[in-house]
């Protein structure tokens, strides 16, 4: 637990002693900013079904930059032989780096608490549907974590890190499209619910579906067990 709380402030450290996390924390909230700003003035969407669908299309351009540096930059800087030397076990550097990726979302998120301030002040929004679509795109930002951090394991370059973070993503999110091919209705019901750009839906309107979540926490230890066995197979 010592050495998971040190790496776990460790990592925080390194997003902040650097531009790199402010730079990803302001884009953010930025973005997330214009889009409710444009949705609630120009179309008169005052909800936040479209500020989440915003923030799930955010997340999946934003999180391979996030996640690019993850075992890359210990690769080059030989910290990842002096922490195996020191005898932190690979699972620990793969929690520890998912726990800080996942705080720098949270920070990511509260900013956008502003445009339900706004909600409440000038209408009577349902906050049940709101909590339950932060903890739904919340999730999501998680699965995205997940998979970046697998892929970053087997890189030493960040740029293909994050390149193929991006590809990864968005072939889990367009995986629908290929019900195209299928020859089968069980083969094609399979697809569409591993096809993230369709699970998210109800996720965005506050609804949480048990299959869904269960893909989703699924993926997430799949995706973390993965990068800690391969860690152990490099030793």
């Amino acid at each position: 637990m010592r050495n998971f709380i040190a790496l776990y402030f460790r990592e925080l450290e390194n997003y902040f002693v650097t531009p790199i996390g402010y730079a990803i924390i302001g884009s953010f909230w930025l973005a997330n900013g214009f889009f409710f700003s444009f949705n609630t003035l120009f179309i008169s969407a005052v909800d936040m079904v479209n500020a989440f669908h915003n923030m799930s299309i955010l997340l999946l351009l934003m999180v391979p930059l996030m996640t690019m540096r993850s075992f890359p930059e210990e690769y080059k800087q030989g910290t990842y032989e002096l922490l195996v030397s020191l005898g932190v076990r690979s699972w620990v550097m793969v929690m520890s780096k998912f726990c800080a990726l996942l705080t720098l979302l949270l920070l990511m998120f509260l900013g956008s608490a502003v445009s339900v301030l706004v909600l409440v002040t000038f209408s009577e929004p349902d906050l049940g549907p709101i909590v339950g679509g932060y903890f739904g795109v919340t999730s999501l930002g998680a699965v995205f974590i997940a998979i970046g951090l697998l892929i970053s394991v087997f890189s030493s370059n960040q740029i293909v890190a994050a390149v193929l973070t991006w590809i990864a993503l968005l072939a889990l999110w367009f995986l629908d499209y290929s019900t195209a091919l299928a020859n089968s209705k069980f083969l094609s019901e399979v697809i569409i619910h591993l096809s993230l750009s369709v699970a998210y839906l109800d996720l965005i309107r506050g609804v949480i579906d048990l299959s869904v979540m269960t893909y989703f926490f699924s993926l997430i230890g799949f995706c973390l067990l993965a990068a800690s066995t391969v860690l152990e197979l490099r030793k």
